[in-house]
């Protein structure tokens, strides 16, 4: 019986999270996750559009590797500033911060960026192959890059957020 109530009092009781600080929490991801779309989509673009282009290679495999390529190396450098950015803004009521921004918490967050990517990519290549090419406003294309991939862009990007969210909240920043 004293052994019970010295492990009842030194039992660490988890600090539940009020609707408030769950709305901010999820506010300030959201930011996060703009921002780092935003670098994404500016990376994807940048290789997708006007980098990859410029290699001379014959054939039609070299349109869907492109395509693989231009999103993981968006994806890659969107996963870095979300993590930068996370650590240091969107989950700060967390039980342990130092756990929570420790190497092993990046590997985690990693690991579930990684999943998110193979989504991502799996999704992109599927809905780029079976969308039909379209106009909108009169161009078949921004930026040099077709409507369907950024339509399959944020489609996924939509998908792999709650993925993203729910993983991090779950198994990081608890």
């Amino acid at each position: 019986m004293e052994e019970t109530k010295e492990r009842q009092e030194g039992a660490e009781t988890p600090v539940k999270q009020t609707k408030k600080q769950l709305f901010w929490e999820i506010f300030r991801f959201l930011l996060v996750g703009g921002t780092a779309t935003l670098v994404d989509y500016f990376v994807f673009w940048l290789f997708d559009g006007l980098l990859l282009p410029l290699i001379p290679v014959a054939g039609g495999w070299w349109s869907t590797f492109s395509l693989v390529v231009a999103t993981a190396l968006g994806f890659c450098v969107g996963l870095v500033v979300n993590w930068l950015l996370s650590v240091s803004f969107v989950f700060k009521d967390v039980k342990n911060k130092a756990e929570a921004s420790s190497k092993k918490s990046f590997m985690v967050f990693t690991i579930i960026g990684v999943i998110g990517l193979v989504i991502t990519e799996v999704g992109i290549v599927l809905l780029v192959a079976i969308l039909p090419e379209f106009s909108l406003f009169g161009v078949t294309e921004i930026l040099h890059t077709s409507w369907a991939k950024w339509l399959a862009k944020v489609v996924m990007t939509c998908i792999v957020l709650v993925w993203n969210y729910v993983g991090r909240k779950l198994f990081i920043f608890k």
